[in-house]
């Protein structure tokens, strides 16, 4: 009975959450000038529906350009924006442009748009990018192309886009491993039970070890081992 009752209220919560974005993605478009603080609003809303504690271990390095990171969630975004009070860029997919009302936030608001099935969109990528470093602006992008649905503990291969980017514009690139976000939303019956959700920044660096990006994601992968394992061990005692 309990399980049922926060199901229904979870889903209620859904769709304030859905009709919050769709406020928020008018605004952006209405009034571009500060999006920013729509964004940061939005996040902080979200991101207080599905966590209890929100712990950062790490620093946020402002001088990094590129940050990289395992993808485990939509609201992975939310997060991240929660976390990090800076102007944020981040890398979609074409196809959330073509959205509607949810395109307002991406095109006003700086975000870079790629077209997955086109050859030459690393070309379009790094270039726009590049707009946006020279801006000081920050650059969030998800190796992994699309977030882990069927095992978050367990990433995905990364894509070679994020390598070639942070290599030919020689950007200083900082690593994070979000922990615990998906498992906030549970199934049979659908609710959501807030977690403790974890962001750990790891050292930034510049790309000039030429297995950087290997090495960077099993460190990635050993961290979210490690977590996911001291986990385990304190629900069995």
């Amino acid at each position: 009975m309990k399980k049922l009752i926060n199901s229904i209220i979870s889903y209620i919560k859904l769709a304030i959450g859905g009709i919050a974005t769709v406020i928020v993605s008018l605004l952006c478009a209405i009034d571009p000038k500060n999006e920013l603080k729509y964004r940061k609003w939005l996040s902080k809303f979200l991101i207080k529906m599905i966590a209890n504690d929100i712990i950062i271990e790490g620093e946020f390095d402002k001088s990094a350009n590129l940050l990289i990171g395992n993808h485990t969630h939509n609201l992975d975004i939310a997060l991240m924006e929660t976390v990090i009070p800076e102007k944020l860029i981040w890398v979609a997919k074409k196809e959330l442009g073509e959205t509607p009302i949810i395109k307002y936030m991406l095109t006003k608001t700086d975000m870079i748009l790629v077209d997955r099935s086109n050859k030459r969109s690393v070309i379009t990528m790094l270039k726009e990018v590049k707009k946006r470093v020279d801006k000081n602006l920050k650059v969030i992008i998800f190796p992994e192309g699309t977030r882990n649905k069927e095992n978050p503990k367990q990433m995905k291969e990364w894509k070679s886009g994020p390598k070639a980017l942070a290599e030919k514009l020689n950007l200083k690139v900082q690593p994070f491993v979000i922990v615990n976000l998906p498992f906030a939303f549970k199934k049979h019956p659908f609710r959501v039970e807030k977690q403790k959700i974890k962001v750990i920044f790891l050292d930034s660096f510049y790309p000039t070890d030429k297995d950087w990006y290997e090495k960077t994601k099993q460190k990635i992968q050993n961290i979210l081992d490690r977590e996911y394992n001291q986990e385990s061990k304190g629900e069995n005692k």
